[in-house]
C-alpha cells in the first residue's frame, strides 16, 4: 500500500497548487493530478481483480462448469471451466476460472464436468518486456491453465449452476451452434474466417493463413474490433434510416436520425454479445456507443472529443487496457484518422464546390475521391499503428498498404454486409446465399494476403526496438494529431528522432528461458544457436523480438546435440560452451566441461562452471533472463544481466515462489 499512499500525497499536493490558482502552474498541476488519479485507479483495480493463482504445476482433479468452448481443430478443444472443486485443493483457494485443452468430444457450454488435468500458473512473459499472459489472465479471472489427461466426463452430482452461468452458457451455446452452421456451409479457412467475423470464433484458421495475413498486415480483420463494430453500426444506421425515410408518416413527424441511432446501438450491442464479448470488442462497442449517443444529443458523432470520452470510459472500466497492444493500436488508428478527418473538414470549408458538372464527371470525381480517401486512410492508420506493431511484434508489414487497399473494399462492401445479412437470416435458415457471397470475398482476401506475404522480404521481421524510441514516435504523433496550426508540426522532431534510433538498440548475447529448458546464444559473428530440446512458441517470440530469420538460426542437433540428460553446445571461435541440463546425472560431466550451465533443476552446490551457473533456484525468482556476454582481462567469461521477467517486488499476477 506504500505506492497508494505516495500517489494520494501527490494528489493532495497537486490539489493545493490548483486551489492557489497560479496561472503558471495550473495546467501542469491539473495534468499531474490526473496522472496521480490514474495511477491510484490502476492500483485499486489491480487489487479489486485479485483472486487465487495456482501456486505451481501439478496434477489435480477438477470438477466444475464449462463456461466457454473453443474448437482448436484436429480433435482438440480449449475449455474455460468455472471450478467448484479441485482435488487436492490448491493453496490459497480456488481460482475463479481455469483454462484447459482437451481431446475427444467437447462438452456443451454450461455442462458440469470432471477431468483429470495438469494445471500450472498462467504463463509469464516469454521475454522481458514482452506480452504478459499472466497479467491478462489476472484481469480475466483465470488462475490456472493446462491440459487434461483424456476426455472430460460428466459430473452428475454437481450442484445447481448460478443464474449468471446459465445465461452466459446460453449465449455461448448460441455462438457454438452458429459457428458450426457457418463452417458447415463454408468449409476450410473460408468458414473459419467467416465464423471469426460473425461470432468471434477464430479457431480452425490454419497456421499458414494466419501467418500470411499477419505478414501482409491484414490480420486485424480476424479480430472483432473497431472496424467491425463501426461497419455493423454504419450499415444498421444507414439501413434503418433509409427504411424509415420511405415512410412519409414517420419521416415527416419523427426524428428518424435519432431513432436509427438508438436502434443501431441496440443492434450493435446484440452483435457484441454474439461475438463473444471479448476485450477488444468491448472497447470498440464503447466507442461506437459514445458516437451514436452523440447523435442522440445532437452532437457531431465523429470527432476527437468523442474519442476522448470513449477512451476515458474504457480506461475507467479497465485501466489495464493501456498495456494491451490491441487497445494501443485501436486508439492510435482512430485518433489519427479522426485528426486527419478534422483537418480535411477545415480545409474543405474554405474550398469552393467546383460549380455544376455533368453526372459522369461527378461519378468520376466521387470514385477518385473514394479511392484517395481509402488510400489515405490506409496510410494514416498504418503509420499510426507502426510504432506499437513494431515494439510488440517485432515485425513490419511494408506492403500492408497494397493488401489493405485491396481487402478493405472487400471487407466493407461485401464480406461484412453479407455477414450481417447472414446473421439476420440465420434464425430462418436462409443464411446459405449470404454466406456464399461472403465466402467469395473471404477467398479473394486470402489470395491477396498470400500474394502480398510472398512478396514481403524476410516475412517482415525487423526486431523489437528500444522502448523510448517508440514512445518518442507515439508522443510526436499525438502532438501532431491534437494540436492545430503550424505548431502541430513540432511533433515531427520526436517522430524523426525515434525512427532514427529505432535500430540502434543492442540485442542480448544470451537468453535463458524461465523454466531452464531453452537457451539462445549469439556468437561474435552474429550467428545464433539454439540449445535445448524445446522451442515452439517461446522460440518464435524470441526470434521475432530479435529480428532473427530462420536461416540465421542453426538447426537443432547440428551444433548442440541432445541426449536424454542434456544438450551441449561446444565452444568455438567467438562462442562459449553452453549446456542445458534436464536430468541430475548430467551435472557431473557438464559442470566441468561447459562454461555456462543452465537447468530448471537445482544444481548441486559443487557445480562451479568456469562462466556461470543459472539453475532453478535463480530462475524461480527471475523468470526468463537476458545477458550480455563479455570477457574480462584474464580471458574469463562474464555475464551481465540486462533484463528479467519477474521483478522485485513481484507482480501480484505471478504465482508466489514455493
Amino acid at each position: 500500500m506504500v505506492e497508494l499512499a505516495l500517489v494520494g500525497l501527490g494528489m493532495v499536493a497537486t490539489l493545493v497548487v490548483i486551489v492557489r490558482r497560479s496561472p503558471f502552474v495550473s495546467l501542469p498541476s491539473i495534468l499531474a493530478c490526473l496522472a496521480c488519479i490514474g495511477f491510484l485507479h490502476a492500483a485499486a483495480m489491480t487489487r479489486f481483480a485479485a483472486h487465487p493463482v495456482f501456486p505451481f504445476e501439478r496434477t489435480v482433479t477438477v470438477r466444475g462448469y464449462v463456461v466457454a468452448v473453443e474448437d482448436r481443430g484436429k480433435g482438440a478443444a480449449r475449455l474455460l471451466i468455472q471450478p467448484v472443486e479441485i482435488d487436492p485443493p490448491p493453496r490459497g483457494g480456488l481460482p475463479p476460472l481455469v483454462r484447459v485443452t482437451t481431446r475427444g468430444a467437447p462438452p456443451a457450454p454450461g455442462e458440469a464436468v470432471v477431468a483429470l488435468a495438469r494445471l500450472a500458473p498462467p504463463m509469464p512473459p516469454p521475454l522481458p518486456g514482452g506480452y504478459d499472459f499472466a497479467r491478462v489472465a489476472w484481469f480475466t479471472g483465470i488462475g490456472a491453465s493446462g491440459f487434461t489427461y483424456g476426455a472430460v466426463k460428466p459430473w452428475p452430482e454437481a450442484p445447481p449452476a448460478s443464474t449468471k452461468l446459465v445465461l452466459l452458457s446460453g449465449i455461448e451455446t448460441l455462438r457454438v451452434a452458429a459457428a458450426g452452421r457457418i463452417r458447415a456451409a463454408l468449409p476450410g479457412d473460408t468458414g473459419a474466417i467467416a465464423a471469426a467475423l460473425i461470432v468471434g470464433d477464430r479457431a480452425g484458421i490454419s497456421d499458414a493463413t494466419n501467418e500470411a495475413m499477419r505478414i501482409a498486415g491484414v490480420s486485424h480483420v480476424l479480430s472483432i474490433s473497431g472496424m467491425h463494430m463501426s461497419l455493423v453500426a454504419a450499415f444498421l444506421f444507414g439501413g434503418i434510416r433509409l427504411f424509415l425515410a420511405f415512410i412519409p408518416a414517420i419521416a415527416l413527424t419523427l426524428p428518424i436520425k435519432k431513432i436509427a441511432a438508438a436502434l443501431s446501438m441496440l443492434g450493435t450491442g446484440a452483435y457484441f454479445v454474439v461475438s463473444g464479448m471479448d476485450v477488444p470488442a468491448a472497447r470498440s462497442m464503447i466507442m461506437v456507443a459514445v458516437s451514436l449517443f452523440a447523435v442522440l444529443i445532437d452532437r457531431r458523432a465523429l470527432s476527437l472529443r468523442v474519442i476522448a470520452v470513449a477512451a476515458l470510459i474504457v480506461l475507467a472500466l479497465s485501466p489495464q487496457a493501456v498495456m494491451e497492444p490491441g487497445a494501443q493500436m485501436s486508439f492510435a488508428a482512430v485518433v489519427a484518422l479522426m485528426a486527419g478527418l478534422e483537418a480535411w473538414r477545415a480545409g474543405r470549408d474554405e474550398a469552393g464546390d467546383g460549380g455544376d458538372v455533368s453526372l459522369l464527371a461527378r461519378l468520376v470525381r466521387r470514385f477518385a475521391f473514394w479511392l484517395m480517401a481509402a488510400l489515405t486512410a490506409t496510410v494514416v492508420a498504418g503509420l499510426a499503428t507502426l510504432p506499437m506493431a513494431l515494439y510488440h511484434f517485432g515485425r513490419l508489414a511494408p506492403l500492408s498498404m497494397i493488401a489493405n487497399l485491396v481487402t478493405e473494399p472487400l471487407v466493407s462492401f461485401l464480406i461484412m454486409p453479407m455477414g450481417l445479412l447472414a446473421a439476420l437470416m440465420m434464425p430462418m435458415g436462409l443464411e446459405d446465399w449470404p454466406l456464399a457471397a461472403m465466402g467469395s470475398g473471404i477467398d479473394a482476401m486470402i489470395v491477396v494476403a498470400g500474394i502480398v506475404a510472398d512478396w514481403t522480404p524476410g516475412g517482415g521481421l525487423y526486431g523489437r526496438p528500444m522502448g523510448w524510441t517508440m514512445l518518442a514516435v507515439t508522443g510526436g504523433g499525438l502532438w501532431i494529431c491534437l494540436w492545430r496550426g503550424r505548431k502541430r508540426w513540432l511533433g515531427l522532431a520526436p517522430v524523426l528522432l525515434g525512427f532514427l534510433f529505432a535500430a540502434v538498440g543492442p540485442s542480448p548475447g544470451l537468453i535463458v528461458a524461465g523454466d531452464g529448458s531453452l537457451v539462445l546464444i549469439r556468437e561474435e559473428g552474429g550467428a545464433w544457436h539454439k540449445v535445448g530440446q524445446k522451442g515452439g512458441f517461446m522460440l518464435d517470440v524470441w526470434m521475432a523480438a530479435l529480428g532473427i530469420e530462420p536461416a540465421r538460426l542453426s538447426p537443432l542437433g547440428r551444433d548442440a546435440p541432445c541426449d536424454a540428460e542434456a544438450c551441449l553446445l561446444p565452444a568455438a571461435t567467438g562462442r562459449a560452451s553452453v549446456s542445458v541440463v534436464t536430468r541430475p546425472f548430467a551435472f557431473g560431466d557438464d559442470c566441468a566441461v561447459a562454461a555456462i550451465v543452465v537447468s530448471g533443476l537445482e544444481a548441486p552446490r559443487w557445480c562451479r562452471p568456469s562462466g556461470a551457473l543459472i539453475d532453478g533456484r535463480q530462475l524461480a525468482l527471475t523468470g526468463t533472463l537476458t545477458y550480455d556476454i563479455r570477457t574480462n582481462d584474464d580471458g574469463g567469461l562474464v555475464l551481465k544481466e540486462t533484463g528479467r521477467v519477474l521483478g522485485n517486488p513481484r507482480r501480484p499476477w505471478f504465482a508466489a515462489t514455493r
